[in-house]
Order: structure tokens, then sequence, then C-alpha cells
């Protein structure tokens, strides 16, 4: 019975995926890291501390990681250099709390001859009255072990959608997908976001 057990919690431990691990205060990954003193690596971290920068508001980290004249931009905002990028962490950190910052287990596509690198991450937060989970993508430039141009690519109705109970908050999953699923009460609705602008912009 003894070994019944035993052979029982072994096959379980086997079969149940390990949890990620935190890697930066606030970010968790769920893959391998590169090889230590390696380029890669340097490339790697240089991701991990801006995600920290932005789930533990660590200024530091950010400070160490970017050029002076970095260029950040995101949906609806382009931040030239470091004065206006710290100016926005600042901002984002006033308005938003319960952060944090996940990176599955194929996130990274590094690409040391050219110093690029691109990494799929999950961004959660708490803002603006909802809690908001959005799968993104970053693109970054790095010269001198430094990141002299980062992009993000994600879809802002993503958070509104959440907001209405359309999608899902589900956080770290295996592979992530542009859009989180969508809540059981809306599975087969179609279409659920309109494409218009809903204002009377420009004015005539």
């Amino acid at each position: 019975m003894k070994k019944s057990v035993i052979s029982l919690v072994l096959t379980a431990a086997m079969v149940l995926p390990a949890a990620a691990a935190e890697v930066r205060s606030g970010v968790t990954y769920d893959g391998p890291m590169e090889p230590e003193g390696s380029d890669r690596a340097v490339m790697q971290a240089l991701m991990f501390d801006i995600a920290t920068a932005w789930a533990a508001c660590d200024t530091e980290a950010m400070e160490g990681a970017i050029t002076d004249d970095v260029h950040f931009s995101y949906p609806t905002s382009v931040k030239e250099g470091r004065e206006a990028v710290m100016e926005d962490l600042a901002l984002f950190c006033d308005n938003a709390t319960d952060t944090s910052i996940y990176f599955p287990k194929d996130a990274f596509y590094i690409d040391v001859d050219t110093g690029r690198v691109a990494a799929e991450v999950q961004f959660r937060t708490f803002q603006r009255g909802s809690r908001q989970v959005v799968n993104d993508v970053w693109v970054a430039h790095v010269a001198d072990g430094k990141v002299s141009v980062i992009k993000e690519y994600l879809d802002g109705r993503v958070k509104d959608l959440q907001a209405l109970g359309v999608l899902t908050l589900e956080e770290s999953p295996e592979v992530l997908t542009p859009w989180p699923p969508r809540t059981e009460e809306w599975a087969e609705c179609f279409p659920i976001v309109k494409a218009a602008p809903i204002n009377e912009c420009p004015s005539n």
C-alpha cells in the first residue's frame, strides 16, 4: 500500500507542469535561461530588467537597461529618450496595482548578430477599475549591453473586453495567443467588436 501511494505521488509530480520560476521581482519565466556570461544571456536579462521595472516599479532596473536616447513605443504613444520613458513608468506606477509579468517557455527569439530580441509576454495589472491580463510582444534592439529601441505590440481592446466579461483573465498559459479565450457566455458570439470609430472625430 505504501509503495502504491509513493508511486502515485511520483507519477503526479511527473505529470503536473512545473511552476514558472521568478527571475525578477514580479516576473516569472517558464523556460530555460541562456548560458551565463553569453551575449544571449545579456539580451535575455535586459528583457527581464525592463519587465521588473513595470512589474515592481523598479526604476533602477529601467535606468540600467536603457540608453539615454532610447526609443520606446506602444499603441497610442511614442517616448523618446530616458527622461520620457522614466516619466511614463512613473505615471503607470501611480495608477496601477498588483502588476506582474509572465514569459512562457517559448518566449524568446534572440539574434546576437543583429542585436535584436523579441519576447512574448503576458502583462497582468489592475488599473482603471478592472483587472487586465493582456498578451503582448516586445521587440528590442540592443547595443553595447543596453536597449536602444523597444516596441510593444498589443491589442488595447483586450482589457476593455475583459472588463465587459467577454474575454477571460487566464494567467500563465503554456502558449500565449493574441487574445485570451472568450468566456463561456461569449464563446459562440460573432462578431464581438466593432472596428469603426465610435466618436465623431475629426470635427468638421
